[in-house]
């Protein structure tokens, strides 16, 4: 067994879940981190959470063990209540990566360049000012 890689950071204010990820995930990085996530979102009712906007200017990508558990857990979200979610500066690769973990999903995926084109879109948003 492999010590858990990767690290992240979160705020839930429903119906929003931000999320900061940090690093490279291992399989068992991503394993604390939905185990993380759900312990909380357990204390919700059902169906709280409708977004995720998860910010990956730190992320370092995954192993390829990490893959498949991600792909269980981003399939899963629709099941519990998300309406969309958004992905602020991520790289190409890991744009490409998360295209086709998420493909055959059909939840609503949005990248964004950068927390400015993110703002603009939804200038509302007041908490995510400070989230960011």
């Amino acid at each position: 067994m492999f010590d858990a890689h990767g690290d992240w950071q979160y705020s839930i204010e429903p119906p929003i879940i931000y999320i900061k990820i940090i690093g490279c995930f291992n399989r068992e990085g991503v394993q604390a981190f939905t185990k993380s996530i759900f312990s909380d979102l357990a204390q919700l009712p059902a169906n709280s959470i409708e977004y995720a906007i998860i910010n990956l200017a730190e992320f370092e990508l995954a192993t390829a063990d990490s893959l498949a558990i991600a792909k269980e857990y981003f399939h899963g979200v629709k099941a519990r209540g998300y309406k969309q979610v958004d992905y602020l500066q991520p790289s190409l690769i890991a744009k490409n990566m998360l295209e086709h973990i998420w493909q055959g999903s059909d939840m609503n995926i949005q990248f964004y360049p950068s927390v400015q084109s993110y703002l603009e879109s939804y200038p509302d948003y007041e908490y995510v000012k400070s989230w960011l």
